[in-house]
């Protein structure tokens, strides 16, 4: 029998998006983060054969005239908990940079092809290394 997922708000994805984009005005300062909410599913763990580490949708009008959020991110709890804030941060970082300020509600895909900004200014597997910066107490140039 599967079990239905339950989730729980991630305030600190938005608290950090927020940071960020304060931070990188240049990169992140055209993105309202009130758009965004963050959930975690606290009741499973992310299978063993799933690499990507959240998932991420996006609505546009007429259906975001109903609802508050734009963005949506979806992830395992555990995933979120068991990470240092390096790691958060990138995470929270390659959320936002999928979000395209021309095209309100739509959500880049996340492939490291189409997402090489990440890539090219962290390296390849940043999302499991442990020698990334501090995207806050850092200053890093994101490599278009």
């Amino acid at each position: 029998m599967q079990v239905k997922p339950t989730w729980e708000e991630i305030p600190e994805f938005i608290q950090l998006a927020a940071k960020l984009v304060e931070k990188y005005p240049e990169k992140f300062g055209s993105i309202d983060v009130t758009r965004i909410v963050a959930y975690g599913c606290t009741n499973k763990e992310r299978p063993d054969g799933k690499a990507k580490l959240y998932d991420m949708s996006g609505e546009t009008e007429p259906e975001v005239f109903t609802n508050s959020k734009m963005y949506f991110v979806k992830m395992f709890m555990s995933d979120w908990e068991a990470r240092n804030d390096q790691s958060k941060l990138l995470i929270v970082a390659s959320a936002l940079s999928r979000i395209d300020p021309d095209s309100p509600g739509k959500v880049g895909p996340l492939d490291y092809r189409d997402q090489s900004i990440m890539v090219r200014t962290f390296g390849a597997d940043w999302q499991d290394r442990a020698d990334v910066p501090n995207l806050l107490s850092d200053k890093v140039d994101f490599r278009e």
